[in-house]
């Protein structure tokens, strides 16, 4: 029971990397010029291809960062921590975490930017790769697949469910899920610091 409540712990904080709201506002936007096959489409293609991408960082990110890039994990926290805290930041600033690129064709914007960045960015690869670190493959591998699952349901039921969404009332949606995104961003770069200072200090 406490490896499945440590898993859907996982898994929430990895929805919060993903931010499901951001992909509301995608939803809203695709409605006005594509059809909802076509939408219906992307959301599927785009999900998989950010699990896919997810999974693959969860198998070799930890290998690439110690054996060839030799980056400690707790480095990839602080960055990853300072792009997140960036995010927010824009989010709480705009209202907005994206911009939506115009296209004749709905699914070349599948792999870009749909499922990277917007679901498969930098502070959901962090996170996938930290998860591994610290969790195991199965762990991390789990929480990335309900995340993206969840992801998904949401970006459906916006598109089924939501015909109407005030602009205005997304954009006050974004800015407070800006403001938690950039907590979250510094207490991933403060873990990130005391990390490399607890490390340094073990070398001494």
């Amino acid at each position: 029971m406490s490896e499945v409540l440590s898993i859907l712990s996982s898994a929430l904080f990895m929805l919060i990397m993903i931010d499901p709201s951001d992909k509301i506002l995608l939803v809203s936007l695709l409605r006005e010029d594509f059809h909802i096959e076509d939408i219906r489409t992307l959301i599927v293609r785009a999900n998989l291809i950010g699990f896919l991408l997810l999974f693959l960082f969860a198998i070799s990110g930890q290998i690439i960062l110690q054996e060839i890039f030799h980056i400690d994990i707790n480095a990839l926290r602080v960055a990853g921590g300072f792009v997140l805290f960036k995010i927010g930041l824009e989010a709480l600033e705009s209202g907005g975490m994206m911009t939506l690129k115009k296209e004749k064709n709905i699914l070349a914007l599948a792999a870009v930017p749909v499922a990277t960045p917007l679901i498969a960015g930098p502070a959901a690869i962090t996170t996938a790769i930290t998860l591994t670190a610290e969790k195991g493959l199965y762990h991390a591998t789990a929480a990335i697949l309900l995340a993206i699952i969840f992801t998904a349901l949401t970006m459906f039921i916006t598109l089924y469910l939501i015909k109407n969404v005030s602009k205005t009332t997304l954009g006050v949606f974004i800015r407070i899920i800006g403001m938690f995104t950039m907590a979250i961003g510094a207490q991933m770069m403060v873990q990130g610091v005391i990390g490399i200072y607890l490390l340094m200090t073990a070398a001494t």
